[in-house]
């Protein structure tokens, strides 16, 4: 737990829903990269949280169009954490 958040990780969304089983998270970090994230993924996780923030975060400046329909969110990656650290205390 760091700055009173439990964080809880997972390498991709196939994973996520099984690490998440029996858990309500405040709001899903999804690392955007990931080129082999299937649309039915990001559906199935959508349908288990659909009340809760998603954040995309990814190297582009902006959020990737392929994304948008999931993503309430987004925040480039930075070497600085600051950013997205704002980000979660507003939410």
């Amino acid at each position: 737990m760091e700055e009173g958040f439990e964080v809880i990780t997972a390498k991709n969304i196939e994973e996520a829903l099984l690490t998440l089983k029996g858990v309500k998270p405040a709001l899903l970090i999804l690392d955007l990269s990931e080129k082999a994230t299937r649309e039915e993924s990001f559906d199935k996780l959508k349908k288990k949280y659909p009340d809760i923030p998603w954040v995309g975060h990814s190297a582009y400046v902006e959020c990737p169009c392929e994304f948008k329909k999931w993503i309430n969110y987004y925040i480039s990656k930075s070497p600085e954490i600051d950013g997205i650290r704002e980000l979660v205390r507003s939410l």
